[in-house]
């Protein structure tokens, strides 16, 4: 019986490389990763770092407001593990989406995530045709999305929800509109 001159661990099969048997190099392999080659160990790989985040196998760093460790195929996973409330949080984006499918019509949104949200429409399409056309980072997404309704109804031509019937450069131009309004109030407080 061989034992890891380091931490004293039975080498076996699962934790000896074969080269180090064939030198009967008494070391195992999760003590040799941490001596000599710190950025391959399992202990250091980003993988099975547990404080970092990955939503959708993207990396969310730690600045981001719903930065939470572990793997989440969506945000909403990652609120209905329980740490946080969606609700709670401001800030955000409001989004533009469209789809050819119906052409002339917007989607007028708001999400914590706009790609995120994008993808989740795309789980109601056959052909995976929904489009992010725009977004603006805001602080407050509720308040924003919501005067973009208001504006966005008085000029479509008929709309149903959050959806509008006008074209995306107009759905931009309000946008852009509410954003320059939303700055000077950021600068005097």
């Amino acid at each position: 019986m061989s034992t890891c001159y380091k931490c004293g661990t039975e080498l076996i099969k699962n934790n000896w490389a074969s080269s180090f048997m064939k030198r009967n190099q008494k070391i195992c392999k999760k003590c040799y990763n941490t001596i000599f080659n710190k950025k391959w160990s399992p202990i250091y790989s980003p993988k099975n770092n547990l404080s970092r985040m990955y939503v959708n196998g993207k990396y969310v760093p730690k600045s981001h407001p719903l930065h939470k460790p572990g793997r989440y195929k969506t945000f909403n996973d990652a609120a209905f593990d329980g740490t946080y409330k969606l609700d709670n949080i401001k800030e955000g984006y409001v989004y533009i989406i469209s789809n050819p499918a119906w052409l002339g019509w917007v989607k007028i949104g708001m999400a914590i995530d706009a790609e995120d949200r994008c993808n989740g429409y795309q789980t109601s399409s056959p052909h995976r045709d929904y489009e992010l056309k725009y977004t603006i980072e805001t602080e407050d997404r509720r308040t924003l999305e919501q005067a973009a309704h208001k504006e966005a109804s008085k000029l479509a031509s008929d709309y149903k929800g959050e959806w509008f019937q006008l074209d995306v450069e107009t759905a931009i131009e309000i946008l852009n509109n509410l954003r320059e309004q939303d700055e000077p109030r950021k600068r005097s407080a």
